[in-house]
Formats: structure tokens, C-alpha cells, sequence
């Protein structure tokens, strides 16, 4: 999914698209702050929703002598480690420190949620599979009604975003636990 899509999507929902649609195709510059400002509510939008919603996942593969490896070296903005492995699949012990984390020496494989960058309007979003472009349009007109000062029509984005999270929620796998019976 594409940013450029959902900030046109949104700008559809809210009503301003054709003046954003002329922005992005060069022929006219009217719809520039508002293009710029559904661009901001996206990588808000995105961000939120990787840190209290759906955590984007990462793996890095990494190597050090003496077991210390920077947060700086990974791939993502790291948020939070959920496993270290070493070459075999084997879990390692690991302690985290502000800036890096110490663990054995040599291969690992550091697993762990992160942020996302920023985005341009020509940018993709790190969100593949666990949410939809009618999502992120509806946490976009949320975040743009709220910046806009328009609170009565924030509060109906705003449901319909919560109820979009709400149903990506339950569209994830889940593990389910078989009862048990108590003779």
C-alpha cells in the first residue's frame, strides 16, 4: 500500500480531493497545505499504529566480538527486543542498556518490533498485511479533522478508526486454548 493511496483515499473521504488529486498531479498548488497535512497524519497515523496497535516485526542477523551490538546498527528504530538467537536457533541470554544490548559473542539473530521512518508522499507503507488502506484513510481524517479544529466530525473519524483497529484485531490468527474438563 502505497501513501500517495491512502492520503488519496482519506482527502475522498473528507471531501477535499480533487483540490489534493490536482496538488500531487503538479497542475495546481491550491491543495498543497492540505496534501502536506493528510502527509503528516499518515506517518502519525502509521507510527500510532505500530506502537500501541500492530508492532511491525523485524529480524537482523548480527555479529560482534564482544557481544555488545548498538541499537544504531540495526536495520529499524528498535522499540522493543523480543528475542536473541544464536546461529542454530538456539535462544541466548541477553541484557538491555540504553543505547545497545550485550549478549554472547559472535552470529546472532536479534528479533524485535520497531517504528517506522517517515514517509514521502512517494513512499510505501511498512504495513503489508495487518492493516488496510480504509484504515490508515480512516485514522488520517481523524488526525486531520483534530488538527483542523473540527471536534464534532473528529468524534465520528475517530469511531470509525477504532472500530477499523478493533476489526484488524480480530481478523489476526489467534492461539486458542482447548478447554479442559474437570471430572
Amino acid at each position: 500500500m502505497t501513501v500517495k493511496e491512502c492520503v488519496i483515499t482519506a482527502a475522498t473521504e473528507l471531501g477535499i480531493a480533487d483540490e489534493v488529486q490536482e496538488y500531487l498531479d503538479g497542475s495546481s498548488t491550491g491543495g498543497q497545505k492540505n496534501a502536506e497535512l493528510l502527509l503528516t497524519c499518515f506517518n502519525l497515523v502509521e507510527n500510532e499504529l505500530a506502537l500501541d496497535y500492530l508492532p511491525l516485526y523485524a529480524e537482523d542477523e548480527m555479529s560482534s566480538e564482544t557481544g555488545k551490538i548498538d541499537f544504531s546498527a540495526l536495520s529499524m528504530a528498535a522499540v522493543r527486543i523480543l528475542r536473541v538467537s544464536d546461529e542454530w536457533g538456539n535462544s541466548v541470554r541477553f541484557q538491555l542498556f540504553p543505547t545497545h544490548l550485550k549478549t554472547q559473542p559472535g552470529k546472532v539473530l536479534v528479533a524485535y518490533t520497531y517504528t517506522p521512518e517517515q514517509k514521502s508522499m512517494d513512499g510505501e507503507s511498512d504495513f503489508k498485511l495487518q492493516a488496510s488502506v480504509r484504515l490508515m484513510a480512516y485514522g488520517i481524517a481523524a488526525e486531520y479533522t483534530l488538527a483542523m479544529g473540527l471536534f464534532e466530525e473528529h468524534a465520528v473519524w475517530d469511531k470509525k478508526y477504532k472500530e477499523a483497529i478493533d476489526a484488524a484485531y480480530k481478523a489476526r490468527p489467534c492461539r486458542r486454548m482447548r478447554s479442559r474438563r474437570w471430572a
